[in-house]
């Protein structure tokens, strides 16, 4: 690790842990933050008095080892013996009730700077909840793997708003959940939540997150090194068609496949007469144990990363429209309870009619780009890197 490159739990612990002495806090975290090692947590809590009131729990639990969303409001977490919170399935004004017992919302995970990763979500409902209130929110910053990447694609559409699309940006963000926390709450919450973020000191945004040295942390089990993190910026499109993104393998958002797809070298040839050079695919056989294909083999590609300097929004719309020309026969956009899933992911139906529609990737592209750009001056006073 770059010797002035100082992770910021490592600046909680040491600099602002120690001010918070009697205070009542509410800690959301998994094992990609300080929740890798709870017993420090409770170590370091004990010294300086610091009462550990609630968790909140994120998608894939406190533990990060769950496949699937708890089904109940709260349950009881056995390492701290404390309640646990599932936010997404409590009420706002249970929320703000419970936010009124603590003086503090310690929030520290790993994000993959994509709006559908949905603990930026988490993060929206708690600061909407401690705004106007004494409750302060400190919040643990990471570097993420799309850092060098601009706001990319679109917004939401309020039709197809959804627990991985509630926060108000483009699909990939151009922020770290820090700058992230900074920009809501001036943009959408006119300053009124109380922020102290504690960012990743001596970073410069042109390291890719390979160059920093930080270990990479699993902040869920589909996303469990670098390669998956990063090829999902493009792959996690695919969830809104049939196939299987490798979810319940050894390799999720690595491979992808579905038992119908056949010939699979024949994608992946057509694949590799894309300009970019940064990634190829090889064929692989796979049987996920989770999600769409579950118990079945699969044929398909294994995505092969050479380089961080891809568009992964072209590779996500070029792989899917060439899937469609490969396989018309069973390639299928998948249907949620009210729409394409797809729609929910892109944040409207634009991604899928013009693929439909069989616009080139530039035409579509231009169709948005202005968005980009007015989206890239707006966060622009809230990068801290």
């Amino acid at each position: 690790m770059d010797s002035k490159l100082t992770p910021s739990s490592e600046v909680f612990y040491n600099e602002i842990l120690p001010t918070l002495s009697g205070k009542k806090i509410m800690l959301v975290t998994n094992p990609s933050g300080i929740g890798n090692n709870p017993a420090r947590i409770i170590r370091e809590f004990d010294k300086y008095k610091v009462t550990l009131e609630h968790l909140i729990g994120l998608e894939h639990g406190f533990l990060g080892l769950e496949e699937e969303f708890s089904q109940t409001p709260v349950t009881m977490d056995t390492t701290f013996n404390r309640p646990l919170y599932h936010i997404y399935r409590i009420k706002d004004s249970d929320l703000k009730d419970l936010l009124k017992e603590v003086d503090y919302v310690l929030f520290d995970v790993q994000d993959v700077g994509m709006r559908c990763y949905t603990y930026v979500s988490v993060m929206k409902r708690l600061l909407d909840g401690i705004q106007n209130t004494k409750t302060q929110f400190v919040l643990l910053d990471h570097i993420h793997i799309a850092m060098h990447l601009p706001p990319m694609g679109e917004k939401m559409n309020p039709k197809n708003l959804n627990f991985a699309g509630e926060f108000p940006s483009l699909l990939i963000s151009g922020m770290s959940m820090g700058e992230s926390a900074n920009f809501y709450n001036q943009e959408y919450l006119k300053g009124n939540a109380k922020i102290k973020v504690i960012p990743v000191t001596g970073y410069k945004r042109e390291l890719y997150f390979e160059e920093t040295g930080l270990p990479w942390f699993t902040p869920s089990p589909n996303l469990p090194m670098v390669e998956s993190a990063r090829n999902y910026l493009s792959l996690v499109l695919l969830e809104g068609v049939n196939v299987s993104v490798g979810r319940g393998t050894q390799a999720p958002f690595v491979y992808f496949g579905a038992p119908w797809m056949t010939d699979p070298e024949d994608l992946a040839k057509k694949l590799s007469q894309l300009a970019n050079r940064s990634y190829y695919f090889t064929p692989v056989f796979f049987k996920p144990t989770f999600g769409p294909h579950k118990g079945k083999i699969c044929s398909g590609l294994r995505m092969n990363l050479v380089s961080p300097d891809y568009d992964p929004m072209e590779l996500a719309y070029e792989l899917i429209r060439l899937m469609k020309d490969t396989y018309p026969k069973d390639f299928k956009w998948n249907k949620g309870s009210n729409n394409h899933w797809v729609d929910q992911l892109w944040g409207n139906e634009n991604f899928r009619v013009a693929i439909n529609s069989g616009k080139t990737y530039k035409e579509f592209h231009e169709t948005y780009s202005k968005t980009e750009a007015d989206e890239k001056k707006r966060i622009a006073p809230y990068l801290l890197y």
